[in-house]
């Protein structure tokens, strides 16, 4: 997962979900799996904003196995509320874990 995303996940989905108790093994195993379900909930929002050539483009990235940080400047340049929308599913999915956790 690319260091920007990484960035963009709340410090506070990591204390509700007990990762900062976590040794740094288990810590970079539950970062990448948070960060990649965010990612989901991202692309589930973000794809159906492109148009279809920027769907061809993205196609060619993910056949090409492009980078992390090469697939998300994409959508920074492609969708212009990407960061918003980023910021919104981060949140989310803090709230939903919380309440699962019953940290509300």
């Amino acid at each position: 997962m690319g260091q920007n995303l990484r960035n963009l996940i709340s410090q506070n989905t990591f204390r509700i979900l007990g990762v900062d108790k976590m040794t740094p093994e288990e810590q970079e195993k539950i970062i990448n799996r948070v960060g990649g379900i965010i990612f989901q909930s991202v692309l589930l929002r973000a794809l159906p904003t492109l148009d279809e050539k920027s769907l061809k483009e993205y196609e060619k990235l993910m056949d090409a196995k492009a980078e992390p940080e090469t697939v998300l400047d994409f959508f920074f340049e492609k969708v212009p509320d990407f960061l918003q929308i980023v910021t919104e599913e981060s949140e989310k999915f803090q709230k939903e874990s919380a309440e699962a956790l019953g940290k509300t």
